[in-house]
């Protein structure tokens, strides 16, 4: 048997965002927040100067209504 080299990486907020559809993206503001909701969900604590990637938006459809769902985390 081989041995396997495990790296243990660091915890990084990842954050779900629902919009109504054609609203548009959630605002810098909103993001960083919801980040540092996750962030301290984590145990982590809060960066106010996190940098993050945003990926959508994404069509969704929650209870019969149209959302955009984007995605957000912190690299």
């Amino acid at each position: 048997m081989v041995p396997v080299a495990v790296n243990q990486a660091s915890p990084r907020a990842l954050v779900v965002l629902r919009v109504t559809r054609g609203e548009g993206p959630p605002s810098e503001r909103e993001i960083r927040a919801r980040i540092d909701q996750d962030r301290a969900r984590l145990g982590l604590a809060p960066d106010g100067a996190v940098s993050y990637r945003v990926a959508g938006p994404y069509e969704i459809e929650l209870a019969g209504q149209p959302l955009d769902e984007y995605v957000a985390w912190e690299i």
